[in-house]
């Protein structure tokens, strides 16, 4: 598209696997997943790097075939130096702290007057701590050099108002009420007032194939669908 990008940077919080196979090319999954209000990047063991690292390779399957098998048999996979160092031609990384990301999320609202849900304040502090300066110095950090820093592009990944728990933590109750009230969107408003429904159960029958399954379970669909949004 000849966008000049000269990196592609993952921000992730303290379950940092990405961040930890591009700093050292050593992609060992977790013993652990550790709960964070960033709860939706939460990842012991990414699926989508098996993609990355096929198109890394110039599309070599029956390398990165090999490579997928050592992880599915030992949970972990060593990139020698020349791929490692070809990763990191191509991607920067930095893990993010629950308390990193709740005061990137209050900047953002105090300086750049943005209602920020957890995830894209992650990647927020990801990219002050690569060097994108995005918001003013804090104490004895030099001058702001925006203007003057590389430009850095950031993909919000969702909105605040899924996460009403989080953002009351990072900008307190007073700020979620202001979120609430200016920015809050209104057709996620609009739901607050729907009535649940309840779940559906399908069932699959000892004597139904799986054709006979799927036919029923796609009629039983759109009569929801239907009934409750038509």
């Amino acid at each position: 598209m000849g966008l000049p990008i000269n990196y592609l940077c993952a921000g992730v919080n303290v379950n940092d696997i990405t961040h930890r196979v591009l700093e050292t090319g050593k992609f060992y999954k977790s013993n652990e997943m550790i709960k964070t209000m960033s709860d939706a990047i939460n990842v012991q063991m990414p699926y989508n790097f098996e993609r990355l690292l096929f198109y890394l390779t110039g599309q070599n399957h029956v390398l990165v075939n090999g490579w997928m098998k050592t992880v599915d048999s030992t949970n972990k996979l060593d990139l020698d130096k020349t791929w490692h160092e070809k990763l990191r031609q191509e991607f920067r990384s930095a893990r993010i702290t629950d308390e990193e990301m709740c005061n990137a999320m209050k900047r953002a609202r105090d300086e750049l007057s943005f209602f920020a849900d957890p995830h894209t304040s992650v990647a927020l502090s990801a990219a002050e701590k690569l060097g994108y300066r995005l918001f003013q110095p804090l104490g004895d950090e030099e001058e702001s050099s925006i203007g003057t820093a590389p430009v850095v592009a950031i993909m919000a990944t969702a909105s605040p108002c899924k996460f009403e728990e989080t953002v009351t933590v990072a900008l307190g109750k007073d700020g979620w009420d202001d979120y609430f009230e200016k920015s809050f969107p209104e057709n996620a408003k609009d739901l607050l007032d729907t009535e649940e429904m309840p779940p559906t159960l399908y069932r699959w029958d000892k004597d139904m194939s799986l054709d006979d399954v799927q036919k029923v379970w796609e009629h039983h669909s759109r009569d929801i669908i239907r009934t409750k949004f038509d």
